[in-house]
């Protein structure tokens, strides 16, 4: 994959993001990108293994920049997103998995965040 100024545009804009994005608020945030072009990059930079796509409860995809050792709490009242540094080894030395070459984990923590003052 080539790394065209319009790909790194959308890569840097998301390695400035502090939590997860939807494509159509990083599209809004670089507005000299159409829409589109955000999209089917998005989808490329998924498939390269450079960005990652989550859906949280059936919600709107959202996408972070990958990092390693990179997990997720997720608040169920307000969908706060909070990222969890931790070693991807110990998970799955506890895991278990003996015949299977694990790719990527993700581990996603769900509950309710300590603002309450966010929640109804």
């Amino acid at each position: 994959m080539k790394i065209t100024p319009k790909r790194q545009t959308i890569l840097d804009a998301l390695q400035k993001q502090t939590s997860t994005v939807s494509a159509r608020t990083l599209a809004s945030e670089i507005s000299h990108v159409d829409q589109a072009t955000v999209y089917r990059n998005l989808d490329l930079f998924v498939k390269n293994g450079l960005v990652n796509k989550y859906v949280f409860d059936g919600s709107e995809s959202v996408y972070e920049y990958a990092k390693p050792d990179h997990h997720h709490a997720v608040c169920t009242e307000c969908d706060r997103v909070i990222h969890i540094h931790a070693p991807d080894q110990p998970i799955l030395d506890l895991l278990g998995i003996g015949d299977f070459s694990v790719q990527s984990l993700q581990v996603t923590a769900r509950g309710v965040c300590a603002k309450k003052h966010q929640h109804k």
